[in-house]
């Protein structure tokens, strides 16, 4: 079986399950979200860490109770930002009781304090942005959410198919020889186009959202898809690593899978909870 073949047909056992989650919100998706935080902190460990078992060890545990806290905790900002504090201390004290060689004690320390961040705080968005539709009636309870990961997707997809039949000039080859201009053209393209038709076919769903706000989350979705995958695969190459894991056939590991996630659902978090609602409040007064 093709990879591609391999790809559409794990996508297409999975999607139902994840877009219930979206819907149902709470603790299913949170649910969700935590076994995803447990495969990509064991991911990244393997990669980042893979000759230190306590700290692959100490990842996977300070990670993991970071996340786990910040899900339950909801929206106090405060809490999430001290248990990563937190998590982020406990893995320094880790280092200096056994730093090993001290002229790369910090830069793998540094690598492991931002894999908590990276993983933990990007998922932890994902379930905030999907707590802002509770404030919402019905279908539109799932829009923020289901915009940013249609965002993503399409952005994902359309790069692939117009980078893989069009793309000639080079994006990034020194991380990544197969993307392309044309790619990121037509993913920035499908990201806009399917928006604007997702509120055309299901407008209950996209209640919530004026054309301009498709747009402020499908432009910077762009850049922040690609950015977000190249960021991956910098990692990867810089260890050696073809895949984070091989947990999706077809896909990879979870990382590979959520890469453009982490980067483009804090922008829309931010956008949708902030940004937003402070320019609705400037542009009323």
């Amino acid at each position: 079986m093709s990879n591609l073949a391999q790809r559409i047909l794990v996508a297409l056992a999975l999607l139902p399950f994840v877009l219930w989650t979206f819907v149902a919100g709470g603790w299913p998706l949170r649910g969700l979200l935590m076994a995803t935080a447990l495969v990509c902190f064991w991911e990244y460990g393997q990669v980042t860490a893979r000759h230190d078992k306590v700290a692959r060890g100490a990842l996977m545990v300070v990670g993991s109770a970071a996340t786990l806290h910040a899900l339950a905790a909801g929206d106090d900002a405060f809490a999430t930002l001290m248990v990563f504090n937190l998590a982020v201390i406990a893995l320094g004290s880790l280092y200096v009781l056994r730093p090993g060689d001290l002229a790369t004690a910090w830069p793998r320390l540094a690598l492991l304090g931002f894999g908590v961040m990276y993983v933990g705080l990007g998922l932890w968005a994902v379930a905030r942005l999907r707590d802002l539709g509770d404030t919402l009636e019905g279908a539109a309870r799932a829009g923020p959410i289901l915009a940013a990961f249609t965002a993503t997707w399409s952005n994902d997809t359309c790069a692939y198919f117009a980078g893989r039949f069009l793309g000639k000039h080079k994006m990034a080859p020194l991380i990544s020889p197969k993307k392309t201009w044309e790619g990121f053209a037509g993913g920035a393209l499908g990201s806009l186009a399917f928006l604007f038709v997702g509120r055309a076919l299901f407008p209950e769903v996209f209640a919530f959202f004026s054309a301009v706000d498709l747009v402020c989350i499908a432009l910077p979705t762009a850049f922040l898809g690609p950015m977000g995958d190249l960021a991956e695969s910098m990692w990867k190459r810089g260890f050696d690593t073809k895949d984070s894991g091989a947990i999706l056939p077809g896909h990879g590991g979870m990382l590979d899978r959520i890469d453009a996630v982490l980067f483009v659902v804090p922008w829309s978090l931010f956008y949708l909870g902030s940004l937003k609602p402070a320019l609705d409040r400037l542009l009323g007064g």
